[in-house]
Protein backbone atom coordinates (compact mmCIF):
# COMPACT_ATOMS: atom_id res chain seq x y z
CA UNK A 1 0.00 0.00 0.00
CA UNK A 2 1.29 3.95 -0.72
CA UNK A 3 0.79 5.66 2.05
CA UNK A 4 1.08 9.93 1.89
CA UNK A 5 2.15 11.11 5.55
CA UNK A 6 1.57 15.24 5.44
CA UNK A 7 3.77 15.86 8.48
CA UNK A 8 6.20 18.86 9.22
CA UNK A 9 8.04 17.15 12.51
CA UNK A 10 11.03 14.83 11.18
CA UNK A 11 10.53 12.49 13.73
CA UNK A 12 6.84 11.64 13.40
CA UNK A 13 7.83 11.16 9.69
CA UNK A 14 11.11 8.58 10.49
CA UNK A 15 8.31 6.67 13.28
CA UNK A 16 6.00 6.14 10.62
CA UNK A 17 8.18 5.68 7.95
CA UNK A 18 9.13 2.18 10.33
CA UNK A 19 5.95 0.99 10.75
CA UNK A 20 4.99 1.57 7.33
CA UNK A 21 8.07 -0.80 6.29
CA UNK A 22 7.23 -3.41 8.71
CA UNK A 23 4.40 -3.89 7.10
CA UNK A 24 5.66 -3.58 3.72
CA UNK A 25 4.47 -0.55 2.21
CA UNK A 26 6.02 2.28 1.21
CA UNK A 27 5.83 6.12 2.20
CA UNK A 28 6.05 9.56 0.44
CA UNK A 29 6.41 12.30 2.79
CA UNK A 30 5.39 16.03 2.20
CA UNK A 31 5.35 19.05 5.08
CA UNK A 32 3.76 21.15 3.01
CA UNK A 33 0.15 21.81 2.15
CA UNK A 34 0.65 23.29 -1.11
CA UNK A 35 2.79 20.80 -2.37
CA UNK A 36 0.58 17.97 -1.28
CA UNK A 37 -2.14 19.57 -3.77
CA UNK A 38 0.65 19.94 -6.48
CA UNK A 39 1.58 15.97 -6.32
CA UNK A 40 -0.89 14.27 -5.08
CA UNK A 41 -2.37 13.10 -8.17
CA UNK A 42 1.18 12.12 -9.64
CA UNK A 43 1.43 9.85 -6.03
CA UNK A 44 -1.52 8.58 -6.07
CA UNK A 45 -1.71 6.83 -2.59
CA UNK A 46 -4.19 4.45 -1.23
CA UNK A 47 -3.95 5.82 2.36
CA UNK A 48 -3.43 10.00 3.60
CA UNK A 49 -2.00 10.84 6.95
CA UNK A 50 -2.76 14.32 7.08
CA UNK A 51 -1.67 16.46 10.03
CA UNK A 52 -3.54 19.69 10.89
CA UNK A 53 -0.87 21.51 12.01
CA UNK A 54 1.75 22.30 8.61
CA UNK A 55 4.62 24.25 7.22
CA UNK A 56 2.66 26.94 4.78
CA UNK A 57 -0.41 29.13 4.54
CA UNK A 58 -2.65 26.15 4.28
CA UNK A 59 -3.46 23.81 7.64
CA UNK A 60 -4.14 20.31 7.18
CA UNK A 61 -7.74 20.22 7.25
CA UNK A 62 -8.11 23.06 4.20
CA UNK A 63 -5.83 20.63 2.40
CA UNK A 64 -8.52 18.06 3.49
CA UNK A 65 -10.97 19.76 2.29
CA UNK A 66 -9.54 20.85 -1.41
CA UNK A 67 -8.67 17.31 -2.15
CA UNK A 68 -12.40 16.33 -0.97
CA UNK A 69 -13.45 19.11 -3.38
CA UNK A 70 -11.50 18.22 -6.39
CA UNK A 71 -13.69 14.69 -5.74
CA UNK A 72 -10.38 12.65 -4.33
CA UNK A 73 -12.07 9.40 -2.40
CA UNK A 74 -8.74 8.50 -0.94
CA UNK A 75 -9.42 7.77 2.79
CA UNK A 76 -7.66 10.54 5.25
CA UNK A 77 -6.28 10.05 9.30
CA UNK A 78 -6.04 13.26 10.43
CA UNK A 79 -3.04 13.07 13.22
CA UNK A 80 -3.00 15.68 15.95
CA UNK A 81 -1.63 16.35 19.23
CA UNK A 82 -4.92 18.58 19.92
CA UNK A 83 -6.82 16.53 21.35
CA UNK A 84 -9.07 18.49 22.77
CA UNK A 85 -13.21 18.06 22.87
CA UNK A 86 -14.41 18.43 19.42
CA UNK A 87 -11.08 18.51 17.82
CA UNK A 88 -12.56 14.83 16.51
CA UNK A 89 -15.47 16.37 15.07
CA UNK A 90 -13.47 18.99 13.35
CA UNK A 91 -11.24 16.58 11.34
CA UNK A 92 -14.26 14.65 10.50
CA UNK A 93 -16.54 17.34 9.34
CA UNK A 94 -13.59 18.46 7.06
CA UNK A 95 -13.60 15.36 5.35
CA UNK A 96 -11.22 12.80 7.46
CA UNK A 97 -12.28 9.48 7.87
CA UNK A 98 -11.08 9.00 11.08
CA UNK A 99 -8.69 10.30 13.57
CA UNK A 100 -4.96 9.67 15.43
CA UNK A 101 -3.59 11.60 18.16
CA UNK A 102 0.24 12.45 18.36
CA UNK A 103 2.33 11.13 19.67
CA UNK A 104 1.93 8.55 17.31
CA UNK A 105 0.47 4.96 18.89
CA UNK A 106 2.17 2.30 17.24
CA UNK A 107 -0.29 -0.21 18.43
CA UNK A 108 -3.26 2.09 16.89
CA UNK A 109 -1.42 3.06 14.17
CA UNK A 110 -0.64 -0.79 13.10
CA UNK A 111 -4.04 -1.75 13.50
CA UNK A 112 -5.07 1.30 11.18
CA UNK A 113 -2.78 0.35 8.42
CA UNK A 114 -4.00 -3.36 8.40
CA UNK A 115 -7.48 -1.98 8.68
CA UNK A 116 -6.89 0.28 5.30
CA UNK A 117 -5.29 -2.40 3.74
CA UNK A 118 -7.98 -4.63 3.54
CA UNK A 119 -10.90 -1.67 3.07
CA UNK A 120 -8.55 -0.44 -0.07
CA UNK A 121 -7.63 -3.68 -1.53
CA UNK A 122 -4.21 -2.41 -1.41
CA UNK A 123 -1.59 -5.07 -0.17
CA UNK A 124 1.87 -4.20 1.18
CA UNK A 125 3.74 -5.67 -1.61
CA UNK A 126 1.79 -4.74 -3.91
CA UNK A 127 1.49 -1.13 -2.96
CA UNK A 128 5.46 -0.53 -2.56
CA UNK A 129 5.77 -2.61 -6.54
CA UNK A 130 3.90 0.24 -8.05
CA UNK A 131 5.50 3.03 -5.61
CA UNK A 132 8.20 5.27 -6.75
CA UNK A 133 11.29 5.29 -4.76
CA UNK A 134 10.57 6.26 -1.31
CA UNK A 135 11.83 9.66 -0.56
CA UNK A 136 11.45 11.32 3.14
CA UNK A 137 11.21 14.82 2.24
CA UNK A 138 9.54 15.35 -1.07
CA UNK A 139 9.37 19.05 -0.85
CA UNK A 140 12.28 19.71 0.50
CA UNK A 141 15.91 19.45 -1.32
CA UNK A 142 17.96 16.43 -0.10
Amino acid sequence: MKIMYVEDNPANISLMMRVARMGGHSVVSFTNGEVVLNNYDKENPDLVFMDVQLEGRLTGLEVVRMLRDRGIKTPIVAVTAYAMLGDKERCIEAGCDTYIPKPLPITELVELLQRYEIETGASGSAGAARATAEVPYRDQPI
